[in-house]
């Protein structure tokens, strides 16, 4: 598909994982362009998952999704980057209509360095990461050291009890 696996490391920011979700429309072109976006706004790429084709969550009866993740260095504090996500979101006609529905694109942030943050707006690690399969194994393929501050797991770990069944099909 022709994303990058592996760019040059900066010394600067804080490690971050996004992950790209999408499932109407375009989905592997949606993804792309918000990688994109995501480079020129929110920091430098490090590294890029697989894509995956995944059961969709929650909401079930809606297309599957293509799910991507990204590893990089942002400058921004964990607010300030969902603040740049969720404008990427608006940018790329995201909507809101239905919760765990179908989207044009999803961003999250799903891991920021070794923070635990539990506001309101924000939950990171993400809430329902060990929840997630189609969240745990791109994570696992791209920062397979990282451990959750919380529970002291990795992906690996967490993707041995996860109680998820959804597939996930690396393309």
């Amino acid at each position: 598909m022709g994303f990058p696996r592996q760019i040059n490391r900066v010394h600067h920011g804080t490690n971050t994982v996004i992950l790209l979700g999408a499932n109407l429309n375009k989905p592997e072109f949606q993804i792309r362009t918000a990688v994109e976006m995501i480079s020129a706004s929110c920091g430098l790429l490090i590294r890029s998952s697989s894509l995956y084709r995944s059961s969709a969550w929650g909401y079930t009866e809606q297309n599957n999704f293509l799910n991507l993740a990204v590893l990089m260095h942002t400058p921004w504090s964990p607010k300030m980057l969902l603040r740049r996500l969720q404008h990427i979101e608006q940018r790329m006609g995201r909507t809101r209509d239905i919760p765990l529905g179908p989207r044009v694109i999803d961003l999250d942030i799903l891991v920021y360095g070794q923070r635990l943050i539990k506001a309101p707006e924000l939950q990171v690690p993400h809430r329902y990461l060990p929840e997630r399969r189609f969240a745990l194994i791109p994570l696992m393929e791209i920062w397979p050291d990282w451990k959750h501050p919380e529970l002291g797991s990795n992906a690996v770990e967490m993707l041995k009890t996860c109680k998820d069944q959804g597939k996930v099909i690396r393309l």
